[in-house]
């Protein structure tokens, strides 16, 4: 519990964070099917094993484990697995020698009120929006809601009124009658009231500390890895878990996060250590990563090289881009530098013209963009004959 330092020594120079994963068969194993060798490195310290999607758990059979990790790419698992299991290992590597990367755990065990207050319906409410007050029938129909807790509408026929979606409750009023917030603590701005037919649910939500919605989330329900924006949703300083998701009393919920002192909308993304095999194509960013937002403009430093040491082929480049989501002929790319001896420049595929690697020439590699109606996205291309590692920084982000 509480926030753990798993960065090593301290240090601004190197701050970074990987996020590294791979899949595989059980057919893939060695040793009678008890050995995996990862596509991807991990950092034993925060590495999470997952089998048919389930979180297993690290440790000797002794112990009660799963698995053991040895180096940096070996999973010996203390039973064989089947050779139709699927395995998924993923694991956040940081290199920090001086900015503390944090994990923060908040773990919860269901109670019996929660239990019953999860996922219970209310039809037939009404909203004032003078006073932002949601409306039962009383009696029977007792809302049992408390300051502080989540509720989520799924039903708002009327034009202009509270709309669908998570509210927080500021005061209660009696026990038909809240004043709502949103979910984040604002003050809500609707302008009509809703005279009939709203409905809401009740839906568990846990304070976490530190939590913002740039950071990197996982929840777990009894050691299940759930889906985040179907399963649970994430807003500032809190989890919302779906209505949809049975939550049973003695159930543990835990919440894993991963944050520093600078989050990612303070204006820089980046990673390195990328493999791209020729022909192929990697995601170096989207949206996401900018908190979903709709437009962006940013400089984009991007660094490659032969996959092996040894081989002297290179390129760097500088590219200047303005993406908007949903719209991906007004995504533009526009090459400031380019420097280096593999292929005979970093190619720019932009305004709707990208979808897969093969809109980059032969022999090139070429930086993509695109969009769809959930987002813009920034690929960098290799088609340039042999593999290559790379790196990338998103800097002077314009959100």
């Amino acid at each position: 519990m509480g926030i753990k330092y798993i960065s090593g020594f301290r240090g601004l120079d190197h701050a970074k964070q990987h996020l590294r994963r791979s899949v595989h068969l059980g057919s893939a194993l060695t040793s009678g099917y008890t050995v995996l060798n990862p596509a991807e490195a991990f950092d034993q310290q925060a590495c999470f094993v997952y089998m048919n999607g389930a979180l297993l758990k690290e440790g000797t059979a002794g112990n009660g484990g799963d698995y053991v990790l040895s180096g940096t790419n070996t999973i010996t698992f203390n039973v064989a697995v089947a050779t139709t299991d699927a395995i998924e290992v993923i694991s956040y590597a940081f290199q920090n020698p001086t900015l503390p990367q944090t994990m923060v755990e908040v773990d919860h065990t269901i109670t019996s009120a929660n239990a019953t207050y999860h996922s219970t319906s209310f039809a037939s409410c009404t909203y004032t929006t003078s006073s932002d007050t949601l409306t039962t029938g009383g009696g029977p129909d007792a809302h049992g809601l408390a300051v502080g807790d989540v509720i989520d509408v799924t039903v708002s026929p009327s034009a202009g009124s509270i709309a669908v979606g998570r509210y927080r409750v500021l005061t209660v009023t009696s026990s038909s009658a809240v004043v709502l917030q949103t979910v984040d603590n604002a003050s809500l701005a609707f302008a009509a009231n809703g005279l009939a037919n709203i409905t809401f649910i009740r839906v568990f939500n846990k304070s976490v500390p530190n939590l913002t919605v740039t950071n990197h989330v996982m929840l777990f329900l009894n050691g299940m890895m759930l889906v985040k924006d179907t399963d649970y949703y994430i807003d500032q300083q809190s989890v919302t878990v779906d209505s949809t998701v049975n939550l049973l009393e003695d159930a543990v919920v835990a919440v894993r996060h991963f944050g520093s002192f600078v989050t990612q909308i303070n204006g820089e993304v980046q990673r390195n250590g990328i493999t791209i095999a020729d022909e192929a194509h990697n995601l170096l960013l989207s949206s996401t990563d900018f908190t979903g937002n709709t437009t962006a403009v940013f400089q984009l430093w991007i660094s490659m090289r032969h996959a092996t040491a040894t081989d002297d082929a290179y390129r760097t480049s500088q590219v200047l881009v303005r993406a908007e989501k949903n719209v991906a002929a007004d995504c533009y790319l526009h090459r400031a530098l380019d420097a280096g001896n593999m292929g005979t420049e970093l190619q720019v595929v932009d305004t709707g013209s990208y979808s897969t690697y093969a809109n980059v020439s032969n022999d090139k590699v070429g930086v993509g963009i695109t969009a769809d109606s959930a987002g813009w996205y920034v690929y960098l291309s290799n088609r340039s004959g042999d593999p290559i590692v790379a790196g990338f920084k998103a800097i002077a982000v314009s959100l």
